[in-house]
């Protein structure tokens, strides 16, 4: 069997090029109709690679129905089986790697165990070569280091002016409309709300509308999209604000 070198250099993963090498086997006619390929040793070999990259090539071949199956065995269930392999493969290589890890991090505890801290000081020969700590301060630097350390630090404020305050919550705003539109009937929903200057008052005062509604105390009308909102107090039923649902933000 000629072997054949993979290319270190090619930009094709190692797979594409043992495929393209049976691929062109099979055109240039060297393997007849039903014969069958070599070995799955025989190709690793051959390619000197490993047998996952065997096995991803012969499984490309089967996916473009080049290579024929059993009879009994369908094509994914054959293909589900090489993918448990190589699975395991791969399982096993990273085990092997965690192994070598681990016996590499104990060499080096090992060796970083005949390490001993220096307990004592320089040698007589050594202690006028030790750095002098206070070279080059002077006491203008060491002032100006002292008032450094010394001046208050900046107390840090978080600004929340974007942040609106809440100065109505929807139950109180409930209350406020079930002591209002007994009184007025009819009103639109413009009108209730001419007098609030904060957008999140009208928000609020919108949600205990909806509430109202819900709880059949009033009806809404709107003639058309984006039309004025018409409020009718019916008063059929009693309301309460503790029955308002919970909103949050």
């Amino acid at each position: 069997m000629n072997r054949a070198y993979l290319s270190a250099t090619s930009k094709l993963p190692r797979y594409r090029q043992v495929l393209d090498e049976l691929l062109g086997d099979l055109a240039g006619g060297k393997y007849k109709p039903g014969q069958k390929l070599p070995s799955e040793a025989a190709l690793v070999q051959r390619f000197r690679t490993s047998r996952i990259t065997i096995g991803r090539a012969l499984r490309e071949l089967k996916t473009r129905g080049l290579l024929p199956g059993s009879e009994d065995v369908e094509l994914d269930e054959e293909l589900a089986i090489w993918e448990q392999r190589d699975l395991l493969l791969t399982r096993l290589l990273e085990c092997k790697t965690f192994k070598d890890v681990s016996a590499e991090l104990g060499r080096l505890a090992a060796a970083a165990e005949l390490s001993v801290p220096r307990r004592c000081g320089l040698e007589d020969q050594f202690v006028d070569l030790a750095p002098d700590l206070l070279a080059g301060i002077t006491p203008a630097k060491l002032r100006t280091a002292f008032l450094r350390a010394v001046t208050p630090k900046p107390v840090v404020r978080i600004d929340l002016f974007h942040v609106a305050p809440v100065k109505l919550s929807v139950t109180e705003a409930v209350e406020e409309l079930i002591d209002e539109l007994p009184r007025v009937g009819r009103i639109s929903f413009r009108r209730l709300t001419q007098d609030l200057v904060e957008r999140v008052e009208v928000i609020v005062r919108f949600l205990a509308v909806l509430e109202l509604y819900k709880q059949g105390a009033i009806e809404l009308v709107q003639h058309g999209t984006f039309g004025s909102i018409e409020i009718e107090w019916l008063g059929a039923v009693a309301v309460s604000g503790e029955l308002v649902d919970a909103y949050e933000g």
